[in-house]
């Protein structure tokens, strides 16, 4: 008997030449010795197909990368820092209460930019570039060479339809276990608690100055032929005057920051979530493959078994036979364990985005199935409203715009400097030397710059040009948007109709006819030869059913992930 294992191009490899015209007849009484219930368990336990973890809707890079990237903030949307990222030989530049700030925004402490590189063939609608980046997307397991796949209805209906241990982990457990322990959010809500400390800088006022002086000091004493003094004793208080109101300018400008960088977090927490969803699926879709491969290696064992116990020793035919199953069962025993670090590699994924330890990963069994009964999602119309009012991205980019029209003001405001109130509340006159009585007097007055030739021109001017372009870019991000809905719930509708094709007339059929065909073979009336190109379709078919499941539970999570709200489960 052949092994057949289909490549992913649907040509078989055979584990032997085929038999020749002349031993049909041998196989033909082979076949009728062994039970029938072993023999369709060992024509239908074929190497499971691990593909189903792959996306169907994207091709991975088959290199391996890394699991996780820190992620880093982007320019603020509204900011005045430049979107080409920060110049050669340019200073980070951080709030001084009194000091200028032009040229400088609130939170230019830091430069929050950061490049994140991406493997693999990318969505043709990209993401905003500036905001919050996250980690790359985790790898998704390649699949296996050479492998396939049966129906689930013949091979093993309960593995198929297995929602994992009832203590296992839930994709609802996952997203609240990543939200409280995933350490590059814990980390970016550092963030939040620095633009707050901004804020608080933003609206401290500037320090009065002090000074003490003496003036008239003689060398040696005055006398009537140098005539001088009396010596003067001063203290005097300058006290800043903020006559343009920067200071309420820059707590403006600083407090909408805070806000786009909240809204920049949550949108980091969405894309955090649909990485959980994938890994999650790809966990699930691992441990589907691992137990099927498990199914067939049972199978082959109990088959081998029993054409051993039925084997006659004279009978060559029964000892090839016996040669090429247990040449077929040690493939299968390789397949499973190809597919247990498939496996592996899921729950060390899964592991890092939940911030699990190494035993914890390893202990870490999925609960839920790829399958159920799922509402339709409203129309495309609906979608892209939500999409619009809930997406935190495009709420971080039209607060972007506001603060963006807080920086014109912030920059009119620094036009004048402050004006100095200057107060002598006591002048001491020693006219002690001289006989007469000491005096004291007070002094007031102001200083102020003339603003003949420095108003802040070229910072105005660029706050300006920094409003239009913010708002070309909220209008470029909701295109992309409006894209990335469209593109989603056309993923969603197809891969739903395409399953629904593969479920109702395709795998029906293909069922029918491997029973069918199976018949046929026990009874003699059909080769091997031509009951191998049936196996073949078979596991093609069953191979498209197997990616069409993950890939329709993966459009939810991406249709989900694009209107920015948990529509589907």
């Amino acid at each position: 008997m052949k092994e057949v294992r289909p490549c992913g191009s649907g040509k078989e490899v055979r584990a032997g030449g085929g038999p020749e015209k002349g031993n049909v007849d041998r196989t033909r009484r082979r076949t009728r010795d062994i039970p029938w219930a072993c023999l369709l368990g060992a024509l239908l336990a074929v190497s499971p197909c691990a593909s189903g973890q792959q996306d169907a809707s994207t091709v991975q890079s088959p290199q391996r990368t890394a699991i996780l990237e820190f992620p880093n903030l982007g320019a603020v949307p509204g900011s005045t820092a430049p979107r080409l990222g920060p110049l050669p030989g340019a200073l980070s530049t951080t709030f001084e209460p009194g000091a200028s700030t032009a040229g400088s925004g609130v939170l230019g402490g830091r430069q929050r930019t950061g490049r994140l590189p991406r493997s693999g063939k990318t969505k043709a609608v990209a993401a905003a570039t500036g905001g919050m980046q996250l980690p790359e997307s985790l790898p998704t397991p390649a699949a296996l060479p050479g492998s396939a796949a049966v129906p689930g209805s013949l091979l093993d209906a309960a593995v198929f339809a297995d929602e994992g241990p009832a203590d296992g982990l839930t994709l609802d457990a996952a997203i609240e276990r990543m939200m409280a322990a995933n350490l590059d959010v814990r980390a970016l809500r550092h963030e939040l608690t620095q633009a707050d400390a901004d804020v608080l800088t933003a609206g401290l006022r500037t320090n009065p100055l002090i000074y003490m002086d003496t003036q008239f000091i003689p060398y040696g004493t005055f006398n009537e032929q140098r005539p001088g003094g009396p010596t003067q004793y001063d203290v005097n208080i300058t006290y800043p005057l903020d006559v343009s109101h920067k200071r309420q300018a820059r707590t403006v400008v600083a407090r909408m920051a805070r806000s786009t960088l909240e809204a920049q977090f949550q949108d980091v927490v969405r894309r955090q979530i649909d990485n959980v969803g994938r890994a999650f699926v790809t966990l699930q879709s691992a441990r589907l493959d691992m137990l099927t491969a498990q199914a067939a290696v049972r199978r082959r064992e109990h088959l081998l078994e029993d054409m051993r116990l039925n084997a006659r020793p004279d009978d060559t035919t029964s000892a090839d036979a016996i040669d090429h199953l247990t040449l077929a069962l040690e493939r299968s025993r390789t397949t499973l364990g190809d597919t247990a670090e498939a496996f592996e590699d899921a729950q060390e994924g899964l592991g890092v985005l939940l911030n699990l330890t190494a035993a914890e990963a390893a202990a870490l069994q999925p609960r839920g199935s790829l399958r159920g009964a799922v509402p339709p999602p409203p129309a495309v119309e609906e979608l892209s409203g939500l999409a619009l009012r809930c997406r935190p991205d495009v709420h971080a980019a039209r607060l972007g715009v506001t603060r963006a029209g807080a920086e014109v003001s912030l920059q009119r405001a620094n036009r004048f400097d402050d004006v100095y109130l200057f107060y002598d509340p006591i002048t001491y006159q020693d006219n002690r030397p001289s006989n007469q009585l000491s005096s004291h007097s007070w002094a007031i007055g102001l200083t102020f710059a003339l603003p003949i030739y420095n108003r802040n021109q070229g910072n105005i001017a660029k706050a300006e040009s920094n409003v239009t372009q913010t708002k070309l870019e909220l209008s470029s991000l909701e295109r992309r948007v409006l894209a990335e809905v469209r593109l989603a719930a056309r993923e969603y509708e197809r891969s739903r109709q395409a399953l629904e094709q593969i479920e109702t007339a395709v795998l029906p059929r293909m069922t029918a006819t491997l029973v069918r065909k199976l018949g046929e073979f026990g009874a003699g009336r059909l080769s091997p030869d031509d009951f191998e190109v049936t196996l073949d379709d078979a596991t093609e078919v069953a191979q498209s059913h197997r990616e069409a499941i993950v890939r329709h539970r993966r459009s939810m999570l991406d249709l989900n992930a694009a209107v920015g709200l948990r529509l589907l489960p």
